[in-house]
């Protein structure tokens, strides 16, 4: 049973519907589409174990759209580095072509074949990184080839092939939960009492994350952290290693800012609120640029997961914003539960 939804993507992108209270029809048919989901989680929860190399962690999301995953993805893979751990990191690509044969990502990987959001993580974290839509077995295939000590999963939450040691839900205060209903009539892929049968809950875009879930209309006694993210540095294209406070393009003139994410608005936003003029270009979550989309702009700035597909069309070089984002309390309740595995 699946729903064809790929076309509403990001916090804007969803069917009016979605924010209305359940219909007759939603009504009637709800049990059935909540018990198929309960019979999908069963098996969720008996996925065969893939490896004993490494803890798997998966984080993923009960809502459609862009909740702040492989962002929040990144930063875990460079404070689990700095902690000392060997990180490596398996998505399903999507955006790209990768079926069921796993693929390593590199540096000079493809976007259009790998994904944007996979390569984007391999360049700015330098760990290993493989793509499949089997999920299980990219965890195969990035344990066999690497020494990895912890693996984290962006996205795969409603998996049914993918072991996991933590299950993580990621939720956007921006976002919300729209009706709370589930699919095809509201935007959840699982009913929200699941959110009690996971290890931790993340609440991006606040400091004060179980009160934001109870505003959202999420009750639960899973433990909840608070993510917030900033824009960290800026860099040009061609020179990435020479990191430059945002403020410092301030005098540069006008900005074509361009943003092909779940939520380009708060990629302006803090351009903005940074003191930089800008022309807004927004286009749809993942989306394959064309060299004529942007010949006639001139003094480009775009998102990390932009740049890794524009730095193949651009004819000048163009400046790039890199995130950060602090959860460090997720952080260390994340750390004391690796380093239990280890002595297991």
């Amino acid at each position: 049973m699946k729903f064809g939804f790929g076309v509403f993507r990001g916090f804007a992108g969803w069917p009016q519907r979605w924010h209305r209270p359940a219909s007759t029809l939603s009504r009637t048919l709800r049990p059935m589409i909540t018990y198929w989901m309960r019979k999908k989680r069963q098996k969720v929860a008996s996925a065969p174990r893939i490896s004993v190399q490494a803890p798997v962690v998966c984080i993923g999301n009960l809502v459609v759209g862009g909740s702040g995953k492989s962002p929040l993805v990144m930063s875990l893979a460079l404070r689990l580095k700095d902690a000392g751990f060997s990180p490596g990191i398996v998505s399903r690509g999507f955006g790209g072509s990768v079926t069921n044969l796993p693929i390593e990502v590199t540096e000079h990987s493809e976007p259009h074949v790998v994904g944007d959001e996979p390569l984007m993580l391999k360049i700015r974290t330098q760990c290993p990184v493989v793509v499949c839509r089997n999920r299980a077995k990219a965890v195969d295939r990035l344990c066999f080839h690497h020494q990895v000590d912890v693996v984290l999963a962006d996205d795969g939450l409603q998996n049914t092939q993918l072991w996991r040691d933590l299950s993580i839900c990621v939720f956007n205060k921006q976002q919300g939960i729209g009706n709370g209903l589930e699919m095809p009539f509201g935007p959840l892929r699982e009913p929200l009492t699941v959110v009690d049968q996971l290890d931790a809950v993340i609440v991006r875009g606040t400091e004060y994350p179980r009160e934001m879930l109870i505003e959202m209309g999420v009750e639960t006694t899973t433990p909840a952290f608070a993510s917030v993210s900033r824009m960290a540095y800026a860099y040009r294209s061609d020179s990435p290693n020479e990191h430059h406070p945002i403020t410092d393009l301030i005098d540069h003139g006008d900005f074509d800012a361009v943003s092909g994410i779940a939520s380009p608005e708060r990629f302006f936003e803090g351009l903005q609120q940074a003191g930089l003029s800008i022309r807004e270009h927004a286009f749809p979550d993942h989306h394959q640029f064309t060299a004529s989309e942007i010949s006639d702009l001139k003094r480009v700035i775009t998102t990390e997961k932009d740049a890794v597909k524009l730095v193949h069309l651009a004819a000048d070089p163009f400046w790039v914003v890199a995130l950060d984002s602090d959860q460090s309390e997720f952080e260390r309740w994340l750390i004391d539960h690796l380093k239990q595995w280890r002595r297991v």
